[in-house]
């Protein structure tokens, strides 16, 4: 019989196989950021148990499905490509590219119309082929305040934006929708918006006479990128929940999904967490 060393040798060699293997049926995924096509490997079972198990978790935040989603599109890109440079647009390509070549590309909806259930099943690949050339993000954007003294320089968040935020502010912690007091939900539900927001600045620019001071949110912790943002003029901030909105509509061409039934158009919006990867 094979000693206890020659069978973790063995083993390693078969992970070092499958991992070969696996490589070899790597395919390729859309990135709207990129304008072009990136390789990727399809999930393996360990992964999909992973994404799976990001179900138990915040009904506000979905923390741990980002980090998981995260470290997924890290590990599966064949390419030496900086991930954490795409964009939560990106990730929503990659996610349902993901799931229709791994699990099933047919997704199963439930449309509620006049108290009645239509179910209907959906082609994932033709979601991303639909929205391919009809999405228009802008770049980045520059908004300033009336009196020209403050100036954002804003863009759709990287992919590493929205996980260094839910590293830092919530990691390990537990938000609750059923809150103990009004305030304490107000609280909880303004803290969610304001970090919505600071996801979207890139520079904060502040006229001090004749200088000019630049702040990169990058270099700084999103503690204080959220104590400057709740500093700002009232008008620039509804500036850039406008743009916010603007990104939220051209998101939706991806997730909002409309049929038509007996002449009425239905709508479902797709939900992207744990349970979107559960096996069919």
């Amino acid at each position: 019989m094979a000693d206890d060393k020659t069978q973790q040798i063995n083993l390693d060699d078969i992970v070092k196989t499958i991992d070969r293997a696996s490589e070899t049926f790597a395919y390729e995924i859309w990135v709207p950021s990129l304008k072009r096509n990136v390789m990727f490997k399809e999930i393996n079972t360990s992964q999909q148990k992973r994404l799976i198990k990001s179900i138990i978790d915040s009904p506000i935040y979905n923390t741990e499905f980002i980090f998981t989603l995260y470290k997924l599109i890290e590990e599966n890109c064949v390419e030496k490509l900086d991930t954490g440079n795409l964009t939560i647009l990106d990730k929503l390509f990659i996610a349902i590219a993901m799931r229709s070549t791994s699990i099933n590309d047919v997704l199963e909806l439930e449309f509620k119309i006049d108290e009645k259930t239509v179910k209907r099943g959906i082609s994932l690949m033709d979601i991303i082929k639909k929205c391919k050339d009809t999405i228009n993000i802008q770049d980045t954007i520059t908004l300033t305040d009336d009196k020209q003294i403050f100036t954002l320089e804003c863009s759709i968040p990287t992919i590493r934006t929205e996980y260094g935020l839910e590293q830092e502010s919530r990691k390990g912690k537990s938000p609750n929708m059923n809150a103990n007091t009004p305030e304490e939900l107000r609280e909880t539900i303004g803290n969610a918006f304001i970090d919505e927001i600071i996801k979207y600045i890139n520079v904060l620019s502040i006229k001090n006479g004749d200088d000019i001071v630049k702040i990169t949110f990058n270099d700084i912790n999103f503690a204080n990128r959220m104590s400057l943002t709740e500093r700002l003029p009232i008008k620039l901030i509804e500036k850039l929940v406008k743009y916010i909105a603007s990104i939220k509509v051209e998101l939706d061409k991806v997730v909002l999904i409309k049929i038509e039934h007996e002449g009425k158009v239905m709508e479902q919006r797709l939900t992207i967490d744990g349970s979107f990867f559960m096996s069919s």
